[in-house]
């Protein structure tokens, strides 16, 4: 069975999935050098690369957290990241990487976490009423009544997408070698002999998250809270200590050791949901149109000229939340660094924020 994956590993694509890769393709562990089986398939999986369409999936995924109001901000790794370590891989140290894309990723429930600890060690009672909000309490037996739900929703944290990144941050990989030397394997093993220092150490190579890649951290408001005017304050509140917690205390394992820091990088956005778009004719057809033209491939320099001519006239006088819809569209159409200027102006002309207000 093991020579089977092998063979299976030594074909891994570029848009194979990381973590599919790493809990079931390891070869046989045989200690037969830097340029054995084992070797190769750590070293493929250090420079395995982001997917093609993992950007648009986040770019999706973005956009959909305009349903309620919502508070980002973007983190940077300092140091390494290693979340999941406890999961059960062929190393012996796993790592959570995302469910269907394969890139790193912090869970909501690790955020939550770290921010309860942080909260009951730094501001104690102080924040009581605070820690109430956050994360709801139980009602008493017989006063089911005083149960209260958490007001805030600690969403996953998502790995930017290179694209998105500037400067030496850039990079195609996301994972890297990492190695933990256990000293005295026979005592930690359960052996009766007492440790020394004539034992040979066993080092164990595994993979954990560069420095320098950076997450998308976002929280929304819970259901049923947005009527309460304090509650945006409160979202911002909770983002600010989070930042905290993440730059001070880090998430993950091996936080003692200087694993998981997590460093804001730009302001926290604070934003209210998008109103629904009303249903339009036009906008409708529109929508229609750029699917037509990605899927026959027209020209981007085509689909500019054609837009400007026909649909511009046509989507102007629609109300702003529709001119963003059609905006969108366009710009997943037409890519072109050479054609953003054109692109950009002619949306200006038709009344859309710039991509970076959206």
């Amino acid at each position: 069975m093991r020579d089977d994956l092998l063979r299976v590993a030594g074909t891994i694509g570029k848009n194979a999935h990381a973590g599919l890769v790493y809990e079931r393709y390891a070869p046989e562990k045989k200690h037969d050098g830097q340029d054995g089986p084992w070797e190769q398939w750590l070293s493929r999986l250090e420079a395995h690369p982001e997917p093609d369409d993992y950007a648009e999936a986040f770019r999706r995924w973005e956009d959909a957290l305009r349903q309620s109001h919502t508070a980002t901000f973007t983190a940077r790794a300092e140091s390494r990241l290693l979340v999941g370590h406890g999961n059960a891989s062929p190393t012996g140290v796993g790592l959570t990487l995302h469910h269907t894309w394969g890139v790193p990723v912090v869970p909501g429930s690790s955020l939550k976490g770290v921010l309860a600890g942080y909260l009951r060690a730094v501001y104690g009672d102080g924040a009581a009423e605070e820690r109430r909000r956050l994360f709801g309490v139980a009602g008493e037996d017989g006063a089911p009544e005083q149960a209260h739900a958490g007001e805030v929703i600690f969403h996953d944290a998502q790995w930017v997408p290179c694209s998105r990144v500037t400067g030496l941050d850039r990079a195609p990989s996301f994972l890297a070698r990492d190695v933990l030397t256990v000293h005295h394997s026979g005592w930690y093993g359960g052996k009766a002999e007492w440790p020394s220092d004539y034992e040979p150490p066993n080092p164990v190579a595994f993979l954990s998250v560069r420095p320098g890649g950076w997450f998308l951290v976002a929280l929304s408001l819970a259901p049923g809270t947005e009527a309460d005017a304090q509650a945006e304050d409160f979202l911002a509140w909770t983002a600010r200590r989070l930042d905290e917690a993440l730059r001070y205390w880090g998430v993950g394992g091996k936080t003692a050791a200087g694993y998981g820091r997590l460093v804001r990088e730009g302001p926290c956005a604070i934003q209210p949901p998008r109103r629904p778009v009303r249903a339009s004719p036009a906008l409708t057809e529109f929508l229609a149109w750029v699917e037509a033209r990605r899927a026959d491939k027209l020209e981007q320099k085509q689909v500019l000229t054609v837009f400007e001519a026909e649909w511009l006239p046509r989507l102007v006088p629609l109300a702003p939340e529709a001119h963003d819809v059609g905006a969108r569209a366009l710009r997943s159409l037409v890519k072109s660094p050479k054609l953003e200027g054109r692109r950009d102006a002619l949306l200006a002309r038709m009344g859309a924020a710039e991509e970076g207000r959206r």
